[in-house]
């Protein structure tokens, strides 16, 4: 391409990378192409082609792609390009008309907003003895918003000579806008269909009126179907048009000088990342297989329990393939694998998906091979039909609760547990120091029972269109068949997987044998060039402690206020974010540790201005509660369990095992009741009543705080806390929180509160408890369950907020 150069203010920011002392004669030997198939450009390139534009956009468009392109001229020469990328890697050759051969490979590091990139390669003349170079290239690329792209390269790093001629640093800064996408709500749409760019570029030494400047545009008026101009100079314009399938894509055009044609070019690529495009088969309709199975929260913790402990897994990817499944064209149905799925209240917030397919029109079939429990049934019994194999059993399909007691037991070794506590309903641990349930927490736990039952109850006869009567006689305990549950209508049909996919491809109107795919291996093709950040979620997951987050291998994974506070701190700082969403699975723990958080929480509230919304997962109880009580909305399921509004502490004495073991011990005390604090003396009355006024001291704080937060007078904050466990719908009733909803509501909320158009996409800023080691994983599981179901031990010698968790209710 002839080299016209003309001023251009940009080149004022190269001549800072680009040291005039730098400065040799303009280098004639071949470079690396300029333009390719008709818009290309240092800002907006991001396929394989990247590699030879800007190292720093290698990778983002496409995972891998394979790229092959021939250009003819009039002459009878032509040249070649292979490109292939993986990743943030790629690998390029060129075959020029001088019979030169350029190799390289490219690296690129960074996230959406900034990315850098490397770039070595190697010249080589196929005839010329010592007609050999190798140089680096060196990429930089900020998208800081959906509309606008700036793209900066130095090549020839090392201004090694070849052939003889010198080679002097060049530089390159491109600019790219996607004017649609400044209309909000369409960044992720039409946002993506018009893309204009701009150039310049500069070897050093030379004067700004020398620069190379070239322009161009690209629209897509279809999906799948891109035209694309580019001018340079004054004199040479390039014309390309690409058609794009969903895993591949074809490029050609033409180049001309003053109206002369004297090259044509074409190019094919194959790649993974899948476009929506309008130039796709029918055959490629197909049947999303999503596979749902273990305990679903928010992280995914690992664990292993000789006596049966589950580890839990993430509901995250299943919310991601069903949201894909509904937004994909190509995807006319769902296919949903339950393999013993349970938590209840994750699952209560995948139902909704599940309804938003279906009223897309994208049939829901779910497959239950191994039969399953109660949380299998609630998730399927919300899908269009239900198919179970042959020998599948549904097993334990009620409810049940069992606590131990072990006073006497602990007697026996001369062991006894000192508590102290707030309210009847303030339970946790109690188990420890009595010898039986007592009425509060029957009352508790009955209440438990029947809400739970009447949920799940209500839920799937509604669903699968039966009268409760017909759902509650196999909800007694035995083993029941696939045809027990096919008779009674709880399922629709018996089959093997062959058969329910039959029905799945029938229902899509896909015929007997659907096309099926896993989504999580069919990632989409990457359109957009950012996403905004204005909603900050932070998890809050595990047990209340101060510190750092973590996993012990004693208690499990620990919610530390040191890095809950530091992660709250980012979200409501961050400038981009607008609204706080704060997700909360935890039972309580230290009650300092709450307060700790609370007190952060209405400081950045006050200081930034910015709401927090509360989404309550599976459980929110005493300090989980404490620290939701003062955002802005707090929504909860109707499987949450929240409340707990108590304090109590907890110590263990040894005396009864040192007099058995006759131990002689001597004691020496500055202070009166000093006695209290060790673990070798039972508590006196005195002491059992200085440890009830400071829990009663702590309680009153709590009420208090529940009160402000929740706009109560302290007298209706203290008539729903006692320690009492309530229900989602229950705390909704009382004022604990002010809807019923999962985090996609609250999300929702978020959007609605920072101002987000219904159509635009945003990017969450998410802040996760970190994980620990593969071993506190692995050995911490087996530990923790063992030790919480038979035992429940606590953190000794400190004020706690503490929920006994699921009571040991089984679903």
């Amino acid at each position: 391409m002839p080299r016209r150069r003309f001023a251009f203010a940009p080149v004022l920011f190269l001549a800072l990378a680009l040291h005039p002392a730098l400065a040799h004669p303009a280098f004639a030997a071949p470079d690396l192409p300029l333009i390719l198939d008709g818009n290309e450009g240092t800002a907006v390139t991001d396929d394989a082609r990247a590699l030879l534009f800007n190292p720093a956009a290698v990778g983002l468009r496409y995972p891998l792609e394979l790229y092959e392109r021939q250009q003819g001229l009039r002459w009878g020469t032509a040249t070649n390009r292979t490109l292939l990328t993986m990743g943030g890697a790629g690998a390029y050759v060129l075959s020029d008309r001088w019979r030169t051969q350029t190799y390289g490979v490219a690296l690129a590091f960074g996230g959406e907003r900034f990315r850098f990139g490397v770039s070595p390669y190697r010249i080589e003349h196929a005839t010329m003895s010592g007609g050999h170079t190798s140089d680096w290239r060196i990429g930089a690329l900020s998208r800081p918003t959906p509309w606008l792209s700036g793209g900066l390269t130095v090549d020839r790093l090392l201004q090694h000579a070849f052939r003889g001629e010198a080679r002097p640093r060049e530089g390159t800064l491109g600019i790219g806008l996607r004017p649609l996408a400044l209309v909000r709500g369409q960044s992720a749409g039409w946002g993506t269909r018009l893309t204009l760019s701009g150039d310049v570029r500069l070897d050093a030494g030379e004067r700004w009126r020398q620069a190379l400047v070239w322009g161009g545009a690209e629209f897509e008026p279809v999906p799948g179907l891109a035209l694309s101009a580019t001018l340079a100079g004054h004199r040479e314009v390039r014309l390309g048009v690409v058609l794009r399938g969903r895993l591949w894509a074809i490029h050609g055009g033409s180049a001309g000088e003053r109206g002369e044609r004297h090259s044509g070019f074409g190019a094919v690529s194959v790649h993974k990342g899948e476009e929506r495009t309008t130039f796709v088969a029918l055959r490629e309709r197909r049947m999303a297989v999503v596979h749902a199975g273990g305990v679903l929260a928010d992280e995914a913790i690992g664990g292993v329990s000789l006596t049966g402990g589950d580890a839990t897994t993430s509901a995250a990817p299943l919310h991601r393939q069903l949201q894909r499944a509904l937004e994909d064209p190509l995807t006319r149905g769902v296919f949903l694998d339950l393999h013993h799925v349970g938590g209840m209240a994750q699952l209560e917030e995948l139902r909704p998906r599940l309804a938003a397919l279906r009223a897309a029109g994208k049939p829901v079939t779910a497959y239950l091979e191994e039969g399953g429990g109660r949380a299998d049934l609630y998730l399927a019994s919300a899908c269009d039909r239900v198919v179970a194999s042959e020998e599948g059993d549904f097993l334990a399909l009620g409810l049940r609760s069992e606590r131990r007691y072990w006073r006497d037991a602990f007697a026996r070794v001369g062991l006894r547990v000192e508590r102290s506590s707030t309210g009847i309903y303030k339970s946790a641990y109690r188990n420890l120091s009595v010898n039986a349930m007592p009425a509060a927490d029957s009352e508790v736990v009955l209440r438990d029972l029947d809400t739970r039952q009447r949920l799940f109850v209500d839920a799937v006869s509604a669903s699968r269109h039966l009268a409760p009567g017909r759902l509650q006689p196999l909800l007694d305990g035995r083993a029941w068949s696939a045809g027990d549950l096919a008779a009674a209508g709880v399922i629709d049909s018996v089959g093997y997987r062959e058969d329910a996919l039959r029905i799945a491809g029938r229902l899509a109107g896909l015929g007997d044998k659907p096309r099926v795919v896993d989504l999580r291996h069919a990632p989409p093709a990457r359109r957009e060039w950012t996403r905004r950040s204005p909603v900050a979620v932070v998890y809050a997951g595990g047990g209340i402690e101060l510190g750092r987050s973590g996993n012990d291998l004693l208690t499990g994974p620990t919610l530390g206020s040191t890095t809950l506070i530091r992660q709250l701190e980012r979200a409501f700082r961050a400038p981009g974010v607008r609204v706080v969403v704060f997700r909360i699975e935890s039972p309580g723990g230290s009650s300092l540790a709450s307060n700790l958080i609370d007190h952060a929480i209405q400081k950045l509230r006050r200081e930034t201005h910015k709401p927090l919304i509360v989404s309550m997962g599976s459980l929110a109880g005493s300090g989980g509660y404490y620290i939701a009580c003062h955002a802005d909305r707090i929504y909860a399921d109707r499987h949450t369990r929240t409340g707990a509004i108590g304090v109590l502490t907890v110590q263990p004495s040894f005396e009864g095992l040192y007099d058995k073991l006759h131990a002689h011990q001597e004691e020496f005390d500055r202070g009166d009741y000093m006695r209290g604090n060790s673990w070798s003396r039972d508590w006196t009355p005195r002491e059992q009543a200085a440890a009830d006024s400071t829990i009663l001291r702590l309680y009153r704080g709590f009420v208090a705080k529940v009160a402000d937060g929740r706009h109560m007078t302290p007298e209706a904050a203290h008539a729903v806390a006692q320690g009492r466990v309530w229900m989602g719908d229950d705390a909704h009733e009382r004022g604990l929180v002010d809807a019923i909803g999962g985090l996609d509501d609250a999300l929702r909320e978020a959007r609605t509160r920072a101002g987000v158009p219904a159509g635009e996409k945003i990017r969450l800023l998410e802040l996760g408890r970190p994980r620990g080691s593969f071993a506190e994983r692995l050995l911490g599981g087996w530990v923790r369950e063992t030790l919480a179901r038979e035992a429940q031990m606590p953190t000794f010698g400190s004020a706690r907020m503490v929920d006994p968790e699921a009571l040991g209710i089984s679903n």
